[in-house]
């Protein structure tokens, strides 16, 4: 059983998590945003999956507007959702 009476355990913080990104000739030994006291809630500068992906093509020289076709086909993004690079890493 999980968490405050759940039982898939998936109730306690799913807003938030933590990262840890380290090589590559990124800027380390920082961290960026907050959360609420307890964890819960985003208190500061959000960072969302899209803008990880797009940190890491820009760094590999990789067009943030590129795409690839799936087996039909059809254009995908591969930065989705209006990722930006992280700032403070680049």
């Amino acid at each position: 059983m999980g968490t405050q009476n759940s039982t898939d355990g998936r109730n306690h913080w799913p807003v938030v998590m933590s990262m840890c990104m380290a090589g590559g000739g990124f800027r380390h030994g920082q961290v960026i945003g907050a959360s609420t006291i307890n964890g819960g809630e985003i208190h500061e500068r959000p960072v969302v999956p899209a803008d990880i992906a797009a940190t890491i093509y820009k760094h590999m020289g990789v067009p943030l507007g590129s795409t690839y076709e799936d087996h039909r086909g059809r254009p995908h993004y591969i930065v989705q959702e209006n990722g930006q690079p992280i700032q403070e890493m680049v």
